[in-house]
């Protein structure tokens, strides 16, 4: 699952770029998963799938696809109405042997005023991908063991063209 989300930036028909309402005919309706208790129902929305939150805009183009590993289970939909689970606790070592197997091309981009995460970035043209880590202990030389806290792909492409 999470070389799939390497080399297209999303998982099966969640990616960015895919239509809601396309992928809704084939996984059933999302829940509606905005952030914020008293939300305006304006766009764009925040939706979900099992752990996979979307950002749609207004004409229904998912713009966001973002995974959240840090919960104690990541449950992910199929298109064959099967449920996968990723290992909440999968490291940036493992991330890597995934990019390797993927075939991916990444960069790692480090904060250094927050010694506590680190971002692996995958380029795909139109969509970027974030692999974020948390790093347990921040003294630590080895960064390997530092855990996947969200993996998160963005279009740079869309521009919305609905006066919906």
């Amino acid at each position: 699952m999470l070389a799939d989300f390497a080399r297209t930036g999303g998982v099966g028909v969640l990616k960015p770029g895919a239509l809601l309402d396309d992928v809704s005919g084939i996984l059933g309706p999302p829940v509606a998963a905005d952030c914020f208790p008293n939300a305006r129902k304006s766009w764009p929305r925040t939706f979900r799938y099992g752990e996979l939150r979307l950002e749609v805009c207004r004409c229904r183009v998912i713009e966001v696809v973002a995974l959240s590993t840090w919960t104690e289970s990541v449950e992910i939909p199929a298109a064959d109405g099967a449920v996968s689970a990723v290992v909440p606790t999968i490291t940036f070592a493992d991330v890597k042997e995934v990019f390797a197997s993927a075939g991916a091309r990444w960069e790692l981009n480090e904060f250094p005023a927050v010694r506590s995460q680190f971002a692996a970035l995958v380029e795909l043209d139109p969509v970027g991908v974030r692999f974020t880590f948390h790093v347990p202990d921040t003294g630590a030389t080895d960064q390997g063991g530092a855990t996947l806290h969200t993996a998160i792909s963005r279009s740079f492409g869309h521009v919305c063209g609905s006066g919906a």
